[in-house]
C-alpha cells in the first residue's frame, strides 16, 4: 500500500449524483472497517448517500483530490428549531487513505459556514456511537461535546407494533 499524502490539496464542492457510485464504494469501506460487527455493503450504502442528496443537496458536500475524484464527504439537514435553525448532522466520512490530513474537519467547518450564511443556523446536533473512541472522540476534538439530557431511543418496528 502506498504512503498516504500529508497534506490536503484538493477541493471542497457540493456532491453530484454522478459521485455518488465512488463515494457509496468509500463509505461502505470507511463504516465497514470501524465496526466489523455492523458492515455496510455497497448498495445501502449508495441508497443512503442518494437519501442524503435528496433530502437537501445544497447541503451535502464532497472532497475531492486533485483529480477531481471523490473522496469524502460530509452531509448535513438543517430543520426549524425553537427560535432558530438546527444544523443536523447526516453523514461524514474519508477515505482511509486520506485520512489524518483534517479533510473531515474541513468538510465539517465548510458544511457548518454554509448553514450559517445561508440558513443562519444556530446550533448543530449529531448522533454517534456510544462506548466508541471513534468517531467521539473526534467530534469532541472539533469542539462538539456530549449532550448529558438527551437519550436516542429506537425500537424494532415489528415489535411495537405487536
Amino acid at each position: 500500500m502506498k504512503k498516504a499524502i500529508t497534506k490536503f490539496t484538493g477541493t471542497i464542492k457540493l456532491v453530484q449524483e454522478s459521485d455518488i457510485e465512488i463515494l457509496s464504494e468509500i463509505y461502505s469501506k470507511v463504516f465497514s472497517e470501524a465496526d466489523r460487527n455492523k458492515p455496510w455493503d455497497k448498495d445501502h450504502s449508495y441508497k443512503h448517500l442518494i437519501y442524503w442528496l435528496k433530502i437537501q443537496p445544497d447541503m451535502f458536500f464532497g472532497a475531492f483530490n486533485e483529480n477531481g475524484k471523490p473522496i469524502g464527504a460530509i452531509a448535513v439537514s438543517i430543520k426549524p428549531w425553537r427560535r432558530s435553525n438546527r444544523c443536523s448532522a447526516g453523514i461524514i466520512f474519508v477515505d482511509t487513505y486520506y485520512q489524518k490530513q483534517k479533510i473531515g474537519k474541513i468538510l465539517f467547518k465548510r458544511v457548518l459556514e454554509e448553514a450559517v450564511q445561508k440558513y443562519k443556523t444556530k446550533s448543530f446536533e449529531a448522533i454517534t456511537f456510544a462506548g466508541k473512541e471513534f468517531p467521539l472522540n473526534w467530534y469532541k476534538k472539533v469542539g462538539i461535546v456530549p449532550d448529558e439530557n438527551a437519550v436516542l431511543i429506537k425500537g424494532n418496528c415489528l415489535d411495537l407494533l405487536d
